[in-house]
């Protein structure tokens, strides 16, 4: 076994608190003791180091929305047909090489949908995805403790190619990096756990915002709140900043609120009510893939 030294793949206190609410937990039945984990590993040929283990120990076997479970043994479970999951099988699930060094290797830790999450041997986590027909790799996260304080703090959704159609509260997805004004405003304090890389978050009372820069995938800030009154201060900020703006809320924005904002583009009632300041677009636009993936 390849050793690494890692970081503490340990959660906050706020983030367990967070998953906790989102019924997030650990499956005692999709965890295994680090010896089986490295057995497992032994015998399909892959590598293994000490940070790998450190991240199944850590959070192997949560649940991850919107359906399926985290981690090296529960992907290892999935690719052996031990659990239902919707395979392309025009596609690899194996290793990958490590874009950063093409003698290393990256693990898949959560294939079920996409972008797909892989684990490199030094413990950082790669965003995946072949919706474009060639694979494409991105660094995303620091190891899987910043990954899961991010998704923790938004809700249990970063980016997905099939976005949710309702959100549990208010949301806004911003195209600037608004975060420091964001904060300055409503008086967010800096979180550590999750401001990592080129990643930055702030937390209040009943508000979250963070900053994401990941090539491919998601640039820009991201804020729920408990109340649309606090998401409502946060897209002004943001808008003030440039750049396009879509607040994404359960329920009607109240006129007097809305119109404290530019008029927006365009308006829509799904399952939830979603206001677009801009040409609003992400990771599940093609336009924005072909921009900032340049495939």
């Amino acid at each position: 076994m390849v050793e690494q030294k890692g970081n503490s793949n340990e959660l906050s206190a706020l983030a367990r608190e967070l998953l906790e609410r989102l019924d997030l937990r650990r499956l005692a039945e999709w965890t295994v003791p680090r010896d089986d984990l490295q057995r497992e590993l032994s015998a399909m040929g892959w590598p293994c180091s000490e940070a790998v283990v450190r991240a199944e120990e850590a959070v192997g076997g949560f649940s991850h929305p919107p359906n399926g479970v985290f981690g090296v043994h529960a992907s290892l479970r999935y690719l052996r047909g031990d659990a239902p999951w919707l395979r392309d099988d025009l596609q690899s699930y194996g290793l990958r090489a490590d874009p950063r060094d093409a003698s290393s290797w990256l693990l898949p830790v959560w294939l079920v949908h996409d972008p797909r999450l892989w684990l490199a041997l030094d413990g950082r986590v790669y965003y995946g995805s072949h919706i474009d027909g060639p694979e494409y790799l991105a660094l995303a996260f620091e190891d899987v403790r910043h990954y899961w304080e991010v998704l923790a703090l938004l809700d249990g959704f970063v980016v997905a190619f099939m976005r949710p159609l309702a959100m549990p509260r208010p949301r806004l997805e911003t195209s600037s990096l608004a975060g420091e004004a964001i904060a300055r405003e409503l008086g967010l304090a800096s979180f550590a756990p999750a401001s990592r890389g080129a990643t930055r978050a702030w937390i209040g009372p009943g508000l979250h915002a963070v900053e994401l820069d990941i090539p491919g995938f998601k640039r820009g800030t991201d804020v729920v709140s408990d109340t649309t009154e606090g998401i409502v201060l946060a897209a002004t900020q943001a808008l003030d900043g440039g750049g396009t703006a879509r607040i994404t809320s359960p329920e009607a924005l109240d006129a007097d609120l809305l119109a404290t904002l530019p008029a927006p583009t365009r308006e829509e009632l799904v399952t939830s009510h979603v206001y677009i300041w801009g040409k609003h677009a992400d990771y599940e636009d093609d336009r924005y893939r072909r921009r900032h993936r340049g495939s």
